[in-house]
């Protein structure tokens, strides 16, 4: 640049009769050389921002050479990875298969032996349950036979205390009624004794007793005839 802000500043002019106002002059030139001074710290701002910005791009440009070839490094190195992945998923499956087809045989020969000693078991279980099927008949056999035995004899055992009581009971009762028959003729006989002498002894008729009373002769008879229709 030709000019400074300072060259403006200080710039002098000839003077001349009828020439322009100096002090305006200055005034112009003292805003003139103010904007240019800070036109040019701009553009000294600018030219730094330029040479940061320039760095950062080459910086940038470096960064990207460099993802770059990180890239590349990454798809080789996940094109790799990825048939090792393909390699190791095959190898994989093959083992789980072979696994899968151990555990398959593993299996059905537990399946097999589990089913065997099942049987044998269930085989176990029928003989025991048929013996003990068998036993319990046997028993309830026996047990029926017992208790029907015991019910027998305890039927007889009762049946031969009820005759025995009923004989007892009934030798009791024919010796009753033999004595009640004694006595009521002893008491007849007695009563027949007592009225015979009655009979031939009358009171005289104004010494006779009422007419309700009874004879001795009829009241005796009355009492036994009484007595005799009681006990029967």
């Amino acid at each position: 640049m030709k000019y400074s802000p300072r060259d403006l500043t200080h710039q002098t002019f000839p003077t001349r009769l009828r020439g322009l106002d100096a002090a305006a002059v200055q005034t112009f030139l003292a805003d003139v050389a103010q904007e240019l001074e800070r036109l040019l710290h701009r553009q000294g701002e600018l030219e730094a921002r330029v040479e940061q910005l320039g760095a950062e791009l080459n910086e940038k440009k470096e960064q990207e050479e460099e993802i770059r070839r990180v890239f590349v490094a990454a798809e080789r190195v996940s094109h790799d990875l990825k048939e090792n992945a393909i390699r190791e998923s095959e190898l994989l499956v093959a083992q789980a298969n072979t696994h899968a087809q151990d555990i398959q045989r593993e299996q059905e020969r537990r399946t097999a032996q589990l089913e065997a000693t099942h049987q044998e078991r269930m085989s176990t279980l029928e003989i025991a349950y048929r013996t003990r099927h068998t036993d319990l008949e046997r028993q309830q056999h026996e047990l029926t036979l017992k208790r029907e035995h015991e019910h027998a004899g305890r039927v007889a055992h009762l049946e031969k205390q009820f005759s025995d009581q009923y004989l007892e009971l009934t030798g009791r009762l024919n010796a009753a009624r033999h004595e009640y028959s004694q006595f009521l003729n002893g008491y007849r006989a007695l009563v027949n004794s007592f009225a015979e002498p009655s009979s031939k002894h009358l009171l005289p008729e104004p010494t006779r007793l009422p007419q309700q009373v009874p004879s001795p002769s009829t009241e005796p008879a009355r009492a036994a005839n009484v007595i005799d229709q009681n006990f029967q």
